[in-house]
Protein backbone atom coordinates (compact mmCIF):
# COMPACT_ATOMS: atom_id res chain seq x y z
CA UNK A 1 0.00 0.00 0.00
CA UNK A 2 1.29 3.42 -0.90
CA UNK A 3 0.80 6.09 1.71
CA UNK A 4 -1.30 9.17 1.18
CA UNK A 5 1.75 11.38 1.80
CA UNK A 6 3.68 9.51 -0.90
CA UNK A 7 0.87 10.02 -3.41
CA UNK A 8 0.74 13.73 -2.61
CA UNK A 9 4.52 13.98 -2.99
CA UNK A 10 4.38 12.20 -6.35
CA UNK A 11 1.74 14.65 -7.59
CA UNK A 12 3.70 17.67 -6.36
CA UNK A 13 6.88 16.44 -8.05
CA UNK A 14 4.91 15.76 -11.26
CA UNK A 15 3.42 19.25 -11.33
CA UNK A 16 6.84 20.78 -10.61
CA UNK A 17 8.35 18.69 -13.43
CA UNK A 18 5.76 19.93 -15.92
CA UNK A 19 6.24 23.55 -14.86
CA UNK A 20 10.04 23.34 -15.14
CA UNK A 21 9.80 21.65 -18.55
CA UNK A 22 7.24 24.14 -19.81
CA UNK A 23 9.11 27.26 -18.71
CA UNK A 24 12.57 26.05 -19.76
CA UNK A 25 11.23 25.17 -23.20
CA UNK A 26 9.60 28.60 -23.49
CA UNK A 27 12.93 30.16 -22.53
CA UNK A 28 14.62 28.24 -25.36
CA UNK A 29 16.50 25.66 -23.29
CA UNK A 30 16.55 22.01 -24.21
CA UNK A 31 17.77 19.78 -21.45
CA UNK A 32 18.14 16.00 -21.32
CA UNK A 33 16.43 14.49 -18.30
CA UNK A 34 16.51 10.82 -19.28
CA UNK A 35 19.06 8.88 -17.19
CA UNK A 36 19.29 6.27 -19.96
CA UNK A 37 20.35 8.90 -22.51
CA UNK A 38 22.75 10.52 -20.07
CA UNK A 39 24.46 7.28 -19.02
CA UNK A 40 24.13 4.92 -22.01
CA UNK A 41 23.46 7.38 -24.83
CA UNK A 42 20.29 5.43 -25.65
CA UNK A 43 16.74 6.69 -25.20
CA UNK A 44 14.21 4.86 -23.04
CA UNK A 45 10.53 4.18 -23.75
CA UNK A 46 9.66 7.38 -21.91
CA UNK A 47 11.99 9.63 -23.90
CA UNK A 48 10.02 12.41 -25.51
CA UNK A 49 7.21 12.07 -22.96
CA UNK A 50 7.64 15.55 -21.54
CA UNK A 51 7.80 17.06 -25.00
CA UNK A 52 4.75 15.01 -26.03
CA UNK A 53 2.83 16.36 -23.04
CA UNK A 54 3.83 19.93 -23.91
CA UNK A 55 2.76 19.38 -27.52
CA UNK A 56 -0.55 18.00 -26.31
CA UNK A 57 -1.33 20.99 -24.09
CA UNK A 58 -0.32 23.33 -26.92
CA UNK A 59 -2.97 21.72 -29.14
CA UNK A 60 -0.87 19.38 -31.30
CA UNK A 61 -2.30 15.92 -30.52
CA UNK A 62 -0.90 14.14 -33.59
CA UNK A 63 2.60 15.52 -33.04
CA UNK A 64 2.30 14.52 -29.38
CA UNK A 65 1.44 10.95 -30.39
CA UNK A 66 4.43 10.68 -32.70
CA UNK A 67 6.72 12.20 -30.08
CA UNK A 68 5.69 9.51 -27.58
CA UNK A 69 2.41 7.55 -27.64
CA UNK A 70 2.65 7.02 -23.87
CA UNK A 71 1.24 10.50 -23.45
CA UNK A 72 -2.22 9.09 -24.17
CA UNK A 73 -1.79 6.46 -21.47
CA UNK A 74 -0.36 8.60 -18.72
CA UNK A 75 -2.23 11.89 -19.05
CA UNK A 76 -5.62 10.29 -18.23
CA UNK A 77 -4.06 8.42 -15.30
CA UNK A 78 -2.44 11.58 -13.95
CA UNK A 79 -5.64 13.60 -14.34
CA UNK A 80 -7.66 10.88 -12.61
CA UNK A 81 -5.14 10.83 -9.77
CA UNK A 82 -5.34 14.58 -9.30
CA UNK A 83 -9.15 14.56 -9.40
CA UNK A 84 -9.30 11.72 -6.86
CA UNK A 85 -6.77 13.45 -4.62
CA UNK A 86 -8.81 16.65 -4.60
CA UNK A 87 -12.00 14.66 -3.98
CA UNK A 88 -10.35 12.82 -1.07
CA UNK A 89 -9.13 16.08 0.41
CA UNK A 90 -12.55 17.71 0.44
CA UNK A 91 -14.62 14.64 1.33
CA UNK A 92 -12.14 12.99 3.73
CA UNK A 93 -12.23 9.70 1.85
CA UNK A 94 -9.53 7.37 0.53
CA UNK A 95 -10.73 6.77 -3.04
CA UNK A 96 -7.30 7.42 -4.58
CA UNK A 97 -5.74 4.62 -2.56
CA UNK A 98 -8.70 2.35 -3.32
CA UNK A 99 -8.30 2.89 -7.09
CA UNK A 100 -4.52 2.58 -6.83
CA UNK A 101 -4.97 -0.89 -5.28
CA UNK A 102 -7.48 -1.87 -8.00
CA UNK A 103 -5.12 -0.61 -10.70
CA UNK A 104 -2.22 -2.54 -9.15
CA UNK A 105 -4.29 -5.76 -8.95
CA UNK A 106 -5.36 -5.42 -12.58
CA UNK A 107 -1.80 -4.69 -13.69
CA UNK A 108 -0.52 -7.90 -12.07
CA UNK A 109 -2.46 -10.06 -14.53
CA UNK A 110 -0.45 -11.49 -17.47
CA UNK A 111 -3.28 -10.63 -19.84
CA UNK A 112 -2.67 -6.98 -18.95
CA UNK A 113 1.06 -6.64 -18.34
CA UNK A 114 2.26 -8.68 -21.34
CA UNK A 115 0.54 -6.43 -23.94
CA UNK A 116 1.74 -3.38 -22.01
CA UNK A 117 5.33 -4.69 -22.05
CA UNK A 118 5.08 -5.40 -25.79
CA UNK A 119 3.70 -1.90 -26.38
CA UNK A 120 6.49 -0.32 -24.30
CA UNK A 121 9.13 -2.39 -26.09
CA UNK A 122 7.77 -1.14 -29.43
CA UNK A 123 7.92 2.46 -28.18
CA UNK A 124 11.46 1.91 -26.95
CA UNK A 125 12.52 0.48 -30.35
CA UNK A 126 10.82 3.42 -32.08
CA UNK A 127 12.66 5.88 -29.81
CA UNK A 128 16.01 4.19 -30.46
CA UNK A 129 15.36 4.34 -34.22
CA UNK A 130 14.37 8.04 -34.03
CA UNK A 131 17.43 8.81 -31.90
CA UNK A 132 19.74 7.10 -34.42
CA UNK A 133 18.07 9.13 -37.20
CA UNK A 134 18.63 12.36 -35.27
CA UNK A 135 14.91 12.84 -34.74
CA UNK A 136 14.87 12.64 -30.96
Amino acid sequence: MISRKSLILICIVGVAWVLVAFFTQRAGYNFIVCPSRLVYDLPCAGCGGTRAFLLLIKGHPVDAFFMNPNVYLFVPLILAGVVLMVYDFFHHTDKLNFWYKKFKQTGNKPSVYIPVLVFEAAIWAYNVWRYRQGML
